[in-house]
Parts: C-alpha cells; structure tokens; sequence
C-alpha cells in the first residue's frame, strides 16, 4: 500500500481523526503507538514542509507526487537513494525520553531552513511520525515564530493529530524555549538539565529501526 491513502492535504482534523489509522491508535491495548504507525504517511504541517514516517520516506512514488525534494530522517535509518535524487540529511537519535535530541536542534533547523530557501519542498520524518519528526519540527516553529513548545505542537496536531513528542522530548523542547530559541551546551539552563538527566548517546538504542537492508 503506497502512501496515497491518507497523504491529501486536504484533509480535515476530523476527517484523519475517523480514519482506521487514528481508530487504531487510540484502540491500542498498551495506550502506545504500535506497528500500524509504520503504514503512517504523511501529512503537510506547513508551507513546504510534510511530517510523517518511515513509509512516506520509502514511498518514492509519494515524494515525487508532491515534489518533495529534500528529506530529514530522524533516526538510525541508512540512505536508500542514489546519491542526487534527493537532498537527505539523517540524523540519528532514538525515540527514548533519556536522548539528547536538543542538541540536534540547530542542525535540523538549518536544513529545513535551507531547503525552504532552495524553493524544496521536505520532507522531516522518524519511523512513526509520531515523536522524533514533530519535535523537530515544533523546534523549527518555535525558533521562528518565538512560541511555546504546546502551540506549536497544536499547529502540527492540525494536520496530523496523532503527533505525540515523549515526555522527555517536550521537557527538551521546554528548554529550548528557556534557551531562548537556541541551543547553547554552556546555557546555565542546559548545564543544569544535562545534570539532572543523564542524557543517552544519540546512538543510543533503535540502532537496527527499519534499516533498508536491499
């Protein structure tokens, strides 16, 4: 199944909140998002910018359709293109409250920013779509628009309602608000969070998350 199903961005919050994807998420026994996510699309958040998971970046049928040129992985997920077709930036940090994802906020915010100004349409995504790319994301609106992590999240949640950062990752992106939109490792505010949570490698766990092995 490719991701035409589900990737219109036309769509209305009420229309994707009935959809057999949302059902089933919120049906989920353990109250988590499960391996359904993985068929999850894509939805456009913003002007240029699509939010999704693993199965909108190996959809190629997809990225064309909505001339999406530039992908953001959210990851450790291996480059499945030849080198050219696309502009792919990958970086690799797992969904787990304990990653330092803050650290990577400059870098991901300046690819986005980068393909915006190319005229590309982006691609950010993770392997659900659910916690990794939106935080990213609510990163990139907040350093523009100067918000607070909860409205940009209810920006992104208007076209993919199912957008859940961890709860480590939306006390990130508090921090990042504290930091003033920046990230900065000699921040008093940084220091004092890295003191108090002992913050896994980015390498650390979902070392093998769907890596294409073709």
């Amino acid at each position: 199944m490719g991701c035409d199903e589900g990737s219109s961005t036309t769509e209305s919050v009420g229309d994707i909140a009935k959809s057999s994807l949302y059902l089933a998420l919120q049906q989920d026994e353990n109250g988590l998002p499960g391996g359904i996510l993985i068929t999850s699309c894509a939805q456009q958040v913003l002007p240029n910018v699509w939010l999704g998971g693993y199965k909108a970046y190996e959809d190629v049928d997809f990225l064309h359709k909505n001339k999406i040129s530039a992908i953001l992985s959210l990851g450790h997920f291996k480059d499945k293109y030849p080198s050219g077709q696309f502009i792919h930036k990958i970086i690799a940090v797992a969904d787990n409250p304990d990653a330092n994802i803050v650290q990577h906020f400059p870098a991901a915010i300046d690819f986005i920013d980068e393909a915006l100004a190319a005229d590309r349409r982006i691609l950010v995504h993770c392997l659900a779509g659910v916690s990794r790319s939106p935080t990213i994301v609510s990163a990139y609106l907040m350093s523009k628009r100067h918000i607070h992590p909860k409205a940009a999240l209810a920006i992104i949640k208007q076209q993919r309602p199912f957008a859940n950062p961890n709860p480590g990752f939306m006390d990130q992106l508090r921090l990042f608000r504290e930091m003033n939109y920046t990230f900065d490792p000699s921040n008093p505010a940084y220091v004092s969070y890295h003191q108090g949570h002992p913050l896994l490698s980015e390498h650390a766990g979902h070392e093998d998350e769907y890596k294409d092995t073709s």
